[in-house]
């Protein structure tokens, strides 16, 4: 026949008065074991109303009380068994010569008695706070549990307290929180959960304990801190997920919540998209280097994505493809930067060529002005001069009849209405004079320009406007006939040659336009044959060669394949090379290649949204899914229910189905898409948000630990506890 409870509490009292140590803690042990009694009915009272309040806050309370006494009594139940263990060490009253004859226990020392009574007295307090709770658990499970719970924390708040300092140490130690961190993610998060509990938890599981000695009660406080840490670092992502679905549904029904949310996964893009080992490793707020990135960005074309990396534009993509108000603001700013992309690349290559607002055409039209009020008169008094030709005059005229460049220039003469009376045979002595006929200068001119055509001619030049054998000696022949034509045409008295000053007159304003025209052409050539061109050139040709430059590099960028030829030059060193060479100075060709990276940055807003029909079909439709909501609840009652799975599982469902509404969608696709001064605000504001949402991260995981902490001792005892032994009565 099992003992009853009553006779249980006798028989331990009277082991305690014997000295009955071992016997004592047995009976307390199984007494604690012992299933509550069914109450009568008028054990306990109830709301004389028949409701359950009174009940219920009589129950809250008595766990509280329950959970700050257990804690008490565990202490002092440990304070005993350390005099005991003091006690034993020191030695109590040696035996006498009869004791050790019949076998008697020496007796034990005044410490180690002291010891015992504290643990004896500590039990049957235990046994107890538990009987007398017992009739309302019954009625109020959950009340009860939360009593229990609540009154071990607060008992513990110092412990608490001290954790948390711990941890936010050893977080600042690592570099894991502080001005410039990362976001703080949920390993981190349950790992420090994870910490908490586990302190919680070493101590409640030694102030639970029912072990016989100090090893014993240690071994449990290691028990109680390893599973209140796998409850802790468990419940933290838990936590999480749960906290996540309660924020959606908020963010549907709230402006200011729905703008937060969506400023928090803005600022997370843009820390991911931060490059270099101060910034990854959160030495240096990763988001500063978004903002300074974007300020670089310029003018106000530029948006806030533009700033970012592969993470902010994968999430732009995506607000892009989902249903809301993103989808048609992202394709009208698509359609305003593909209509204006190549002006403002035209805008970028004149202010880097520094072509003063000049354009081709106008600079040739007054170039042409320019020449004819120089050089006319001067062409028209020369061509009133005849010469006598010399014998080697005569050989360079010969010459150039059999390059045809003769017949060139009386095509040249016939084509201006001029005459051409120059006969390339031995002009004819005077029998009278005994003098030889002479030539006139505007025939032998004419002559000149023909030799200038043929120097143009493919025969002269290669097709990258280098110049052939062949060129190089007519070349030869034309210095030879203008050094004649200068000698003939110089006036003795003042030394100056009148075909040197007219020639001068028409070459320099033809020079400047022949540069022009060879800047026009140079984005077509190769970066030699451009150097070879730019070599020789005076300050003025070079100018002019600018201008004709812009002329050819303006025509390409008017085009969409030319403007993706020149964005392309970062990996293109041909075009590098010919575009050092058109710009004349590493300083201009750097503003230019600036300005062509910065507009490829923002080119990169074309590849939003271009995902397949398909996902976008399914977006939408996920968009519609109503089930998520159930997700949610199932999540909630899961939690409840303790069964802790189930709820990580629901949880992720139930975000994976609806992790982001519309109205957070729409907030975060506005501020992507901020432009100018409001987008210089929004990105300041976005600088020191991460702080703050690692500062709350930390402050939640530690309360998770500590809740987990609890909880996990007092699974401990329970997954741990010996078994009881049955005591039979005689």
């Amino acid at each position: 026949m099992m003992a009853t409870r009553d006779e249980l509490y006798i028989a331990l009292r009277n082991a305690d008065k014997a000295g009955d140590a071992e016997g004592a803690k047995k009976l307390a042990a199984y007494i604690q074991a012992m299933p509550a009694d069914k109450p009568a009915p008028t054990a306990a009272p109830v709301d004389s109303d028949g409701g359950g309040i009174v009940d219920g806050a009589i129950t809250l309370a008595g766990g509280l009380g329950k959970g700050v006494g257990g804690l008490a009594l565990g202490a002092q139940r440990g304070l005993g068994k350390w005099y005991e263990f003091l006690g034993d060490a020191v030695g109590g009253t040696a035996p006498s010569m009869s004791d050790q004859v019949a076998g008697n226990k020496p007796k034990k020392s005044a410490l180690s008695r002291a010891g015992t009574w504290l643990v004896n007295d500590a039990d049957a307090g235990r046994a107890k706070m538990t009987e007398e709770l017992a009739p309302y658990k019954e009625r109020n499970p959950l009340l009860a549990a939360t009593g229990e719970v609540g009154g071990e924390i607060l008992a513990t708040l110092p412990l608490g307290g001290a954790a948390l300092k711990g941890v936010n140490s050893l977080a600042k130690a690592t570099g894991a929180t502080g001005a410039g961190t990362k976001f703080i993610g949920w390993t981190l998060r349950a790992a420090q959960a994870a910490g908490v509990g586990a302190a919680y938890g070493g101590v409640l599981g030694a102030t639970h304990s029912n072990a016989d000695t100090i090893g014993g009660t240690l071994a449990d406080s290691a028990k109680g801190a390893a599973t209140s840490a796998a409850f802790g670092g468990i419940a933290s992502p838990v936590t999480g997920m749960l906290g996540a679905v309660a924020g959606n549904v908020k963010q549907r029904v709230s402006e200011t919540a729905a703008a937060e949310y969506a400023r928090q996964k803005i600022a997370q893009a843009f820390a991911r998209d931060a490059t270099g080992d101060l910034f990854t490793s959160g030495a240096i707020n990763p988001v500063l280097q978004i903002a300074k990135r974007f300020n670089r960005l310029g003018d106000n074309t530029a948006v806030l994505a533009d700033a970012g990396g592969r993470n902010s534009s994968a999430l732009l993509d995506v607000l892009a493809t989902l249903p809301g108000r993103t989808k048609q603001a992202v394709a009208n700013l698509q359609h305003q930067r593909t209509a204006t992309s190549g002006a403002r690349l035209r805008a970028d290559a004149e202010s880097a060529l520094d072509t003063q607002g000049q354009r081709m055409e106008s600079t040739i039209a007054a170039l042409t002005k320019r020449r004819s009020a120089d050089a006319t008169p001067l062409y028209s008094q020369l061509r009133q001069v005849e010469v006598v030709p010399s014998s080697n005059l005569q050989e360079i005229v010969k010459a150039a009849d059999q390059l045809k460049a003769v017949k060139m220039a009386r095509d040249i003469a016939t084509a201006a209405q001029q005459p051409f009376s120059l006969d390339v045979a031995a002009p004819a002595v005077n029998g009278l004079t005994n003098q030889v006929s002479k030539w006139k200068m505007g025939d032998l001119d004419h002559i000149k320009q023909g030799l200038d055509d043929l120097l143009k001619s493919s025969s002269a030049l290669k097709s990258d406007g280098t110049v052939t054998s062949f060129g190089r000696e007519v070349t030869n022949l034309r210095t030879k006939l203008v050094n004649e034509l200068d000698k003939v045409t110089t006036d003795t008295k003042t030394g100056q040659s009148l075909y040197q000053a007219a020639r001068n007159a028409y070459s320099k304003p033809s020079d400047l336009m022949d540069a022009a025209k060879a800047g026009e052409k140079a984005i077509q050539q190769k970066g030699g044959a451009i150097r070879a061109v730019v070599r020789d050139m005076s300050e003025g040709e070079q100018q002019a060669f600018r201008i004709g430059a812009f002329e050819g590099l303006r025509d390409k960028l008017g085009s969409q394949s030319g403007q993706t030829e020149i964005m392309n030059m970062w990996k293109n060193p041909s075009m590098q090379e010919k575009l050092r060479v058109i710009f004349g100075s590493d300083r201009a060709y750097r503003e230019f290649a600036a300005d062509v990276a910065r507009e490829g940055q923002m080119k990169g807003i074309q590849r939003i949204g271009q995902g397949s029909q398909t996902a976008e079909r399914q977006s939408g439709m996920g968009d519609l899914d109503l089930s998520a909501m159930n997700d949610a609840a199932h999540a909630l009652g899961s939690a409840k229910g303790g069964n802790l799975l189930s709820a990580v599982g629901s949880a992720k469902n139930a975000w994976n189905r609806v992790a982001t509404p519309e109205r957070v969608r729409d907030q975060m696709g506005r501020i992507m898409l901020m432009r100018g001064p409001e987008a210089e605000q929004q990105m300041n504001s976005l600088v020191n948000l991460v702080q703050r949402i690692n500062d709350k991260n930390l402050q939640l995981s530690t309360r998770v630990g500590a809740l987990g902490g609890v909880s996990g001792a007092q699974a401990a005892n329970k997954l741990f506890a010996p078994p009881v032994p049955v005591l039979q009565t005689p």
